[in-house]
């Protein structure tokens, strides 16, 4: 892979199909220990998913809208 002049990646498309990268898909572009890590933003629900593990544990995680709801009323 090279950088156009425009400071452009192709990813290719190998890793655009397994990856599931399609035309405008996000992606996040972190700073690692090793380079810079490329990859698909997460979905609105990936990211609540995630929020409930980190706020509650993962058996909060895995309730249902309406299990929620009744431990909210």
């Amino acid at each position: 892979m090279k950088i156009n002049h425009s400071g452009q990646i192709t990813i290719p498309k190998e890793l655009r199909d397994r990856f599931g990268l399609r035309p405008d898909t996000e992606l996040i572009v972190e700073v690692s220990r090793n380079g810079i890590l490329i990859k698909p933003m997460p979905s609105h629900r990936e990211q609540v998913d995630q929020w409930f593990k980190d706020k509650h544990g993962n058996e909060m995680a895995t309730l249902t809208t309406s299990q929620i709801m009744k431990l909210i009323q």
